[in-house]
């Protein structure tokens, strides 16, 4: 007999469908960005193969970069994932993979707009020389001496070893110094110490029990047991969370049973100080050493997973194969995937890294290693992984969609009540009162000038004015962000930020000088010398102008497009304090020859044109462009987008902050930033016109 659906059944479905709809977004949130997090600090930690793994699931959830991406806990966070699997490629050396993430993070062109986008740049440069030199190699082109040489060298750096690798670099530097490779390899370096976007100066308190861990498991592979066992313990003593160590304390331990060496180690007495003893037990077999998937990873919802390890034998590897399913593992070109040992690599260990498909369900993957004994010999390691399907494809996926659809205005409503009360716990407030706007998500109806500035540095300098509060600095930082990224056909551009206030006629030279300097040092090259360097005192206009001929002909000479070095020089009102002399130094700078490669933006509320000498005076030299209030759509888009599906303002709020702030950027973010502070105390979401005549009063008193 059928049972029918009672009217409690249809409450519990419905209940059911109601609350996976509300969790499910919390749910999948919480897994993208507890991914992306902790695989950043895989990247920070050296775990390159750990850190790919999570970005991928991270991706799998979230494809798209984000610079405010909103945390199930509503806080926002730079999410741009193809930029660091980028890192967690190139380290290690996959050269083609890392330029397709970096090449991806600049498609998709949302770190255009942070401060790791001239990195990025770099990395890509990078990232495709040295995937020409491995092609080289493969081919035979590349020169065998230094081809050893390079690859010792990115022995060292993947070890840690930079001290090495410098010294080895500085080598190969006075042998060929005029090797276009080097300066790729010496960036390398450079990079590698600094380890991208992580402090590599800050102590890692794993950093110790990796380097122990890491000598046990060369003991381990060459059958020295004993001092394999003794490295682990104390990698686990100096660590007691890192769980590798206690695993593999356990497995040597059941082999050194197997070779009936457990008695050897309970009756032997304690080691003598600095005298080490060796017990060499030669294996008639490959020996396995699996690092990725680690032994906690059972099951995943990616499409593959990175197989990694070393294995070793006393006589040499001669080749490691793989199945999966009792299938071989085939490449693009139909053959069975087979790794031998690299060519003047020690075959008795080395290293491997195998990409495995996976099928949905139960996958079982198998390594064989085959070593070079005369009667060879073979080891079988056995892994089984689990490919959970997509979300999307999930029971509970459909059933959150059907519940979407039977009930989307409870849901939206529901969704906003959260993000409400989310917000309310972490006093939510973007805006931004007092400092500039360097988020270009904040910055609001400045495009038409933006480009008309653009479009006018090519051949001219200029002069932004406008009064106090206008918005002047932040469309400074604005330029020096558009031409960080602009892809001119032409030109390259560097843009120099160069703040004035406070700065006083003796200073001023010298302040313009320490400024460029900063910013351009990363493209010059070390022969390069600056009187600045060498003077603390009595820095004057000759010597500025030396230094920077200097400075462009350097710049010049390692770029392929002509150089124009932008000067964005704010608060230039300071000038007018300054004595006629000083400012007609100034317009000197801008009649010499080298002033082809030199254009300038300045901004400020007034120049004092008062010129008695002779000559003109440097600002006739300027084009002006009068910075504007913001049009009424402008404001309306500051007030409301920053605080959207959170926070409303009622229109004669809106109103009144647009006629208070006279349309000025500066004073409508002060008006917003004090109305939503004072709604969040109250724990209300709608801005009314009382709140802005209450912040209106507060801020005029």
């Amino acid at each position: 007999m059928k049972r029918s659906m009672t009217i409690p059944d249809l409450k519990l479905s419905l209940l059911l469908l109601f609350m996976g709809t509300i969790f499910l977004p919390i749910l999948i949130a919480d897994e993208w960005d507890e991914s992306y997090e902790k695989g950043k600090a895989a990247l920070q930690r050296g775990e390159w193969h750990k850190a790919d793994s999570l970005f991928q699931i991270a991706l799998s959830f979230r494809p798209e970069p984000d610079l405010q991406a909103a945390t199930s806990a509503l806080k926002l966070i730079e999410y741009l994932p193809h930029y660091y699997l980028g890192q967690a490629y190139f380290f290690p050396g996959r050269y083609d993979l890392a330029l397709q993430s970096f090449q991806e993070s600049a498609k998709l062109s949302a770190i255009d707009k942070t401060q790791h986008f001239v990195r990025l740049k770099r990395l890509m440069e990078m990232s495709e020389t040295l995937s020409q030199f491995s092609d080289q190699k493969r081919q035979g082109l590349v020169d065998s001496e230094f081809e050893k040489d390079a690859a010792r060298l990115q022995d060292l750096l993947l070890n840690g070893n930079y001290n090495q690798a410098a010294f080895l670099l500085q080598s190969l530097k006075q042998k060929l110094p005029q090797d276009k490779r080097l300066a790729v390899l010496e960036r390398w370096v450079q990079e590698q110490r600094g380890r991208f976007d992580f402090e590599a100066d800050k102590p890692d308190a794993g950093s110790e029990a990796e380097g122990r861990f890491s000598k046990g498991l060369d003991d381990y592979l060459v059958g020295r047991y004993e001092q394999a066992l003794q490295e682990f313990k104390a990698a686990e003593q100096l660590d007691p969370n890192f769980s590798a160590a206690k695993s593999w304390i356990g497995r040597t331990r059941m082999e050194m049973q197997r070779l009936n060496l457990a008695e050897i180690e309970a009756n032997k007495p304690p080691p003598e100080p600095r005298i080490i003893q060796t017990f060499i037990q030669q294996t008639t077999a490959p020996v396995f050493v699996i690092r990725t998937p680690n032994e906690t990873l059972s099951e995943t919802r990616a499409k593959y997973i990175d197989v990694s390890g070393r294995v070793g034998d006393d006589q040499g590897i001669a080749y490691i194969e793989f199945t999966i399913n009792a299938k071989p593992l085939l490449n693009s070109d139909g053959g069975q995937v087979k790794i031998y040992p690299r060519e003047n690599e020690d075959s008795s260990k080395f290293s491997f890294l195998q990409r495995i498909p996976l099928q949905l369900g139960e996958n079982e993957i198998v390594l064989t290693a085959y070593d070079v004994d005369s009667t060879a010999h073979r080891t079988i390691e056995q892994l089984s992984m689990r490919r959970k399907p997509p979300i999307y494809k999930t029971a509970g996926f459909f059933v959150s969609t059907v519940a979407i659809i039977l009930l989307p205005v409870g849901v939206f409503f529901i969704f906003r009540i959260v993000k409400y009360r989310i917000a309310i716990t972490n006093k939510y407030n973007p805006y931004i009162a007092g400092a500039p706007i360097r988020n270009e998500e904040m910055f609001f109806g400045r495009e038409k000038l933006i480009k008309r500035i653009l479009n006018t540095i090519h051949n001219n300098s200029l002069m932004i004015y406008g009064p106090r509060r206008i918005g002047k600095t932040s469309l400074q930082h604005q330029l020096r962000l558009r031409l960080e990224k602009l892809q001119d056909p032409v030109y390259h551009f560097i843009p120099v930020m160069i703040d004035l206030q406070g700065t006083s006629e003796k200073q001023f030279f010298s302040t313009l000088m320490e400024e460029i300097i900063e910013v351009c040092k990363a493209d010059l090259n070390g022969d390069t010398s600056f009187t600045i360097t060498e003077k603390q005192r009595g820095y004057t206009s000759r010597d500025f102008n030396r230094d920077l001929k200097n400075l462009l002909q350097s710049l010049s000479e390692a770029k392929e497009k002509t150089l124009k070095l932008v000067l964005l020089i704010d608060e230039v009102d300071e000038l007018n304090k300054f004595s006629e002399r000083v400012n007609q130094k100034l317009r000197s700078v801008f009649m010499k020859t080298f002033a082809e490669n030199l254009v300038a933006v300045m901004s400020g509320a007034h120049i004092a044109k008062k010129w008695e000498s002779e000559g003109s005076p440097w600002y006739n030299f300027f084009e002006e462009i009068e910075v504007p209030p913001l049009a009424k759509e402008h404001c309306l888009q500051l007030i409301r987008r920053p605080v959207a599906g959170i926070f409303n303002y009622d229109a004669d709020a809106i109103t009144k902050i647009i006629e208070y702030s006279e349309c000025k950027p500066y004073i409508i973010q002060r008006y917003c930033v004090n109305v939503i502070s004072r709604i969040i105390e109250q724990k209300r979401r709608r801005v009314t016109v009382e709140d802005v005549e209450a912040v209106a009063r507060a801020l005029s008193g």
